[in-house]
């Protein structure tokens, strides 16, 4: 059992880390009433989620690779804290500007921050077991409502409202995290083993900067080419290929074995893409937190990026079926599903350099190509005939067995990977 100032630090690490999601995976606050009659504005934002998801999970890694060579954790956490404080401040002005002008703005503001976090974050708590344990459910839990729960309660164009992170979860983590720079203000930690020459921090930067941008560019390419018209299957070919390409190249550019939770995560979202969406979770939170953490549990026990991928693959599968099932039962299944299977890839994560584990976690926060294929249970405001509801469980199917393919061939050419965070 975690003592009770590491429980403080998981509850801390959970808090932090569903708040940071939140910023980069939606809309922080779409509050204001002046959005109606104007498709143009509320358009822009939304062309700006994933484009700001993709600079957030940048940010993170700049983050993480600038703060995990310190030896105070102190400073580590007073990071979180400072980028959550700005993110609290963006909140609650976003709550009391009723100007539409400046949603896209405020979106990119949360994406900056919410990486910063995110990055410093993932430094303070992946080196102790419970605190990771905390952060690891948080972001579950984010992924997982997030992929599953309709952005908009009405169409997009005329909405008024979106989901948004409650005013209660912004306050705790902030409170928490000062809380917890307080206590390990004081705290010294040996410094980090040196690094051979090749794995210069520089790398997880670039290797976030190409999948980021290559999954961006592949998803607004696709969108462009169902806009207005019916897209073809060799469009989504291409698209699934630089994903898969794209996300190979990036665990490459990580060191040792590090890469293949980049390319687990890659297949994880994808699949996650092809589940319905609902207005609301309910009841089911307390279902998904509970499998989520233990999924996170037995992760850390057994480890096997191919269960994962096994994982990812039934995902696919069943979103090919779901829309034969009736929907209640197929939406509980799935979300439960997608449950555990993300908590636990999230606890199976096994990395040399911290750093690249952010790129792996925060991998899952970007758009993929799934996203921007139309069909008529997608809430999100695509253009284009809508295709057969198979067609993304097939793409997702694709990218799964391309990322399987390309984690046998990573772990050919690399060394064997170290064992469990060798910073700890």
């Amino acid at each position: 059992m975690p003592r009770v100032g590491d429980g403080l630090d998981a509850v801390t690490a959970f808090s932090g880390a569903a708040a940071a999601g939140m910023a980069l995976f939606l809309p922080f606050t779409f509050a204001t009433a002046t959005a109606v009659g104007s498709p143009y504005r509320v358009t822009s934002l939304v062309n700006s989620v994933p484009r700001a998801a993709a600079l957030g999970l940048i940010v993170a890694v700049v983050v993480a690779v600038l703060v995990r060579p310190l030896n105070r954790p102190g400073l580590v956490w007073l990071t979180a804290a400072c980028a959550s404080a700005v993110l609290a401040i963006n909140y609650f002005v976003g709550r009391a500007i009723s100007n539409a002008d400046v949603l896209t703005t405020q979106n990119y503001i949360d994406a900056l921050s919410g990486g910063a976090l995110f990055g410093a974050l993932a430094v303070c708590s992946l080196r102790r077991r419970w605190p990771a344990v905390g952060f690891s459910v948080g972001t579950v839990m984010v992924f997982v409502y997030g992929e599953t729960i309709s952005a908009f309660s009405t169409n997009t164009l005329t909405a008024t409202k979106s989901v948004s992170t409650p005013a209660w979860l912004v306050l705790a983590a902030v409170t928490l995290l000062v809380v917890a720079t307080l206590r390990h203000r004081h705290g010294v930690m040996l410094p980090a083993l040196p690094r051979i020459a090749a794995d210069l921090p520089i790398t997880p930067i670039i290797a976030a900067t190409v999948l980021a941008l290559a999954v961006l560019l592949a998803s607004e390419w696709l969108a462009h080419e169902f806009d207005g018209r019916t897209g073809n299957s060799w469009q989504i070919g291409i698209a699934v290929a630089v994903t898969v390409i794209a996300a190979f190249v990036a665990a490459l550019l990580l060191p040792a074995r590090d890469g293949t939770w980049v390319l687990v995560a890659v297949s994880l979202s994808a699949a996650a893409d092809t589940l319905a969406d609902s207005q609301h979770m309910g009841w089911y939170f307390g279902l998904v937190l509970a499998l989520g953490v233990a999924g996170v549990l037995i992760g850390l026990r057994w480890s096997s990026p191919w269960l994962v991928l096994v994982g990812a693959a039934a995902l696919c599968g069943y979103a090919a079926i779901e829309e034969h099932l009736p929907w209640t039962l197929a939406w509980a299944f799935g979300i439960t599903l997608l449950a555990f299977v993300t908590g636990y890839a999230f606890g199976a994560v096994r990395v040399g350099y911290l750093p690249s584990a952010v790129l792996g976690l925060g991998a899952l926060y970007l758009p993929t190509v799934l996203w921007v294929i139309p069909t008529r249970e997608r809430n999100w405001p695509i253009g284009g005939t809508p295709v057969d509801a198979s067609i993304p469980g097939r793409a997702a199917l694709a990218i799964t067995a391309g990322a399987a393919a390309a984690v046998w061939l990573l772990l050919r050419i690399r060394p064997i990977a170290p064992a469990r965070t060798a910073e700890s």
